[in-house]
């Protein structure tokens, strides 16, 4: 398997946390290649959030959170997303991690809009701090107790602990950067941790606005259904035995079917261990990729 396959195939079976990762990554990359091509604010306009230029960029509440202005705080945000989505997937399932995230970054990208205006300050936001703001603090609201590690600290310590020293460094740092970048990081935590109440105990009334990544791969892989016409069966004898056909499988059928693919499937894992993935047939490759 490539390195191109093998970047589909974790794309197809990883989370939506995973997904997300993709996403910013690419994201990120061709932002980046488009402002080496044309300078000056063309593309942060277009892309990131600023209250100059929201009007008539409005999209850009919706985008902010996938573009990130230089490589570290693009790998340290991705860093952050996966271990966030480790630790709230223990919890809740995926959807739910999709919604903080994006519920949350929209929430404080608001805020940011808010204070700019109020303040008169100037600045891009992007990135998808905001929402790891809400996610990790929508579980120091479900359970402030549960015991992380941070790397190199050799000690466990309570997750709350990790978000007060999270927003303590934030508020450190208001010297480097205008109030509104503060507020937007302090509005995301706050929603994730306000939101967390009603939402473990069944009230989302947030959520239903937010599409999960199934739903949206949908509705791009969506095609129109075929037009057909009804005609008269000339042929009785023909549609019996064409539904003799597609009758449902036996489970004596079934488990044969099932024992032939998978011989088949170790015989083509044994060609792979001995020859390379490059060796087999376009047949192979592509019953492979069908029993995924």
């Amino acid at each position: 398997m490539n390195f191109i396959e093998k970047l589909k195939y974790y794309y197809k079976n990883g989370t939506n946390g995973v997904k997300i990762i993709y996403f910013s990554v690419m994201a990120s990359f061709v932002f980046w290649l488009l402002k080496l091509i044309i300078h000056g604010t063309f593309f942060e306009n277009i892309f990131l959030l600023s209250k100059n230029r929201f009007i008539p960029f409005v999209w850009t509440i919706f985008t902010f959170p996938f573009f990130h202005q230089d490589l570290f705080n693009l790998v340290f945000a991705m860093i952050m997303l996966y271990f966030s989505e480790r630790i709230f997937l223990m919890y809740f399932n995926g959807s739910s991690f999709v919604k903080f995230f994006v519920l949350g970054s929209i929430f404080g990208g608001i805020i940011f809009l808010s204070v700019s205006y109020f303040t008169n300050s100037y600045g891009y936001l992007g990135g998808a701090i905001l929402g790891i703001y809400s996610v990790l603090f929508a579980i120091i609201s479900y359970n402030p107790k549960m015991e992380v590690s941070l790397f190199p600290l050799p000690f466990r310590f309570p997750i709350y602990v990790l978000g007060l020293i999270l927003i303590g460094l934030d508020f450190l740092s208001l010297k480097d950067y205008a109030a509104n970048f503060f507020m937007a990081r302090l509005g995301a935590a706050v929603f994730g941790f306000l939101y967390m109440k009603p939402f473990e105990k069944g009230n989302d009334f947030l959520g239903k606005f937010v599409p999960d990544f199934d739903t949206i791969e949908n509705w791009f892989s969506k095609k129109s259904a075929p037009k057909f016409k009804i005609e008269p069966n000339e042929n009785p004898q023909a549609t019996y035995y064409s539904e003799q056909r597609t009758r449902p499988k036996t489970d004596e059928e079934f488990n044969v079917e099932k024992k032939e693919n998978q011989k088949k499937i170790d015989e083509i894992l044994d060609k792979i261990s001995k020859y390379g993935y490059d060796k087999l047939t376009q047949e192979e490759k592509d019953f492979l990729f069908k029993q995924k």
